[in-house]
């Protein structure tokens, strides 16, 4: 069974658009564009939300450490549980253009992730983490989550957005069991 709400995590506004914090909005407008649905403004909320049938795809507009308000809120609005719902995120632990599907688990420092564990009072919904790292030595986590990638970076940033792309669509199609199987797995050299 699909999951009925699919939350990309970034931060709103220009000067955040490309960062390697906003990555979960990547997804999900590579997403959106792959099947040819569109983002609007809500009047729930300060959101943007695209709609696939019976699945919400949704950008919440608060910065990344607010957006557990705006989820709890559309799973309220939608009479959904967590278990119907899929976060997308950034993870600087990962290696550029690696992806990892967990079906529930803890925020591991993500505060973002933090934040939607507390305002529904558990972690037990599933999340796709995209490769952003490693962290350079000497920056500082703050700074490098912040930052636009690296001329070098934009193709394997490029692959990673689309295995996450990829790894979403599976999920949606077969399920997060074959997900996990299929995209939890470091690239490989010939990839």
């Amino acid at each position: 069974m699909p999951f009925r709400l699919v939350v990309g995590l970034g931060n709103p506004g220009r000067e955040y658009r490309g960062t390697r914090h906003n990555v979960g909005f990547e997804v999900l407008d590579l997403a959106a564009t792959r099947s040819r649905v569109d983002f609007h403004s809500d009047p729930r909320g300060p959101v943007q939300v695209a709609r696939e049938g019976d699945v919400r795809l949704l950008k919440p507009q608060t910065y990344m450490n607010a957006s557990g308000p705006a989820v709890r809120a559309w799973l309220d609005w939608l009479k959904l549980t967590p278990a119907d719902l899929l976060v997308i995120v950034d993870d600087f632990a990962l290696a550029l253009g690696e992806v990892r599907l967990r079906a529930s688990g803890s925020h591991g420092g993500h505060n973002g992730l933090r934040s939607i564990e507390e305002a529904l009072g558990g972690r037990e919904y599933a999340r796709l983490r995209v490769g952003i790292g490693p962290v350079p030595e000497k920056w500082a986590v703050e700074d490098f989550v912040l930052a636009r990638f690296a001329k070098e970076e934009g193709a394997l940033a490029a692959e990673g957005l689309g295995r996450a792309a990829d790894a979403f669509r599976c999920c949606q199609d077969q399920g997060i069991s074959l997900a996990m199987t299929s995209f939890n797995r470091n690239r490989s050299p010939q990839e």
